[in-house]
């Protein structure tokens, strides 16, 4: 009996051993996630109330980390944007609205002419829309390839469409596949709330820097998209959406998450390199 006690103490004390190593591992995993969700929320956005009678100006808050957390995050955005690839086939799972929400709104931080923000954002999850939308843009597409498009630019393309079309009778099934079409509007001025005309700055370039981060915040949130120019239809979908005359389409953008079987035109090399596309002057 003692012999048996002893090989269960040692049992006892084994396992309990290796449970307080579990407790310590996830207290400072957790104490680690915390330390990271604080850093996080010590750079929530806000903007200082006015101090003074001017109200113009105000300070600027901003908390700056050590280099050696400046180094780490801009390593891990660079790591996340290298996987991204243009995704022309989709699966049909649902991605929650508030994702998109989150996404767009992060689009709408962008820099902008006057802070004109000269944008609109429509975002479309309607399979009657998106069906409306694909049909618009299958029957403008087989034209471009027809009429419009130069055969160099035909070429070029060939190798990225092959997978999904022809160019005698186009199909764009990931507009219907994808959960969520993001139409985006350019607006050649604004109008204010009592129907006055108001001059927009820089609209081409403010519009394009805000899809640019709208393709960071789509990777940065484990979906994919596709910018396409849907050429000829732009009249077609802007009526469809209820879109008013000043707002031009810039861009369409299905986003979701890529099909299992997914595909994507092989490169080599994937990018050009640093040398080709950075130019330093020290």
């Amino acid at each position: 009996m003692s012999g048996l006690s002893l090989k269960q103490g040692a049992l006892v004390a084994a396992a309990s051993s290796i449970v307080s190593i579990m407790i310590v591992s996830w207290l400072r995993n957790t104490t680690d996630s915390l330390k990271r969700l604080k850093e996080d929320d010590e750079f929530e956005a806000h903007q200082a109330t006015p101090t003074s009678k001017d109200q113009s100006h105000v300070p600027f808050h901003h908390e700056r980390l050590t280099l050696v957390q400046i180094r780490r995050r801009s390593q891990k955005l660079l790591r996340l944007c290298r996987q991204r690839r243009t995704l022309r086939f989709f699966s049909h799972d649902p991605v929650p609205k508030d994702v998109i929400s989150n996404i767009l709104q992060t689009a709408c931080t962008a820099p902008s002419g006057a802070h004109r923000q000269p944008w609109t954002f429509v975002a479309v999850s309607s399979m009657v829309l998106k069906q409306n939308i694909r049909e618009l843009v299958e029957k403008e597409e087989t034209l471009n390839y027809k009429r419009r498009m130069r055969k160099s630019w035909v070429a070029d393309v060939e190798s990225m469409v092959s997978q999904v079309h022809d160019t005698d009778k186009v199909e764009k099934p990931y507009l219907t596949e994808a959960p969520w079409l993001i139409l985006v509007f350019k607006q050649a001025h604004s109008v204010s709330d009592e129907g006055e005309r108001l001059d927009n700055y820089y609209v081409q370039e403010s519009v394009g820097i805000a899809c640019g981060m709208l393709c960071v915040a789509v990777q940065n949130a484990n979906l994919v998209t596709l910018t396409s120019t849907p050429m000829g239809a732009e009249r077609g979908i802007r009526d469809l959406l209820g879109r008013p005359a000043h707002e031009k389409v810039f861009l369409l953008m299905p986003v979701g998450f890529p099909a299992a079987d997914a595909t994507v035109p092989y490169r080599e090399p994937e990018r050009k390199s640093d040398t080709q596309t950075i130019v330093w002057k020290t």
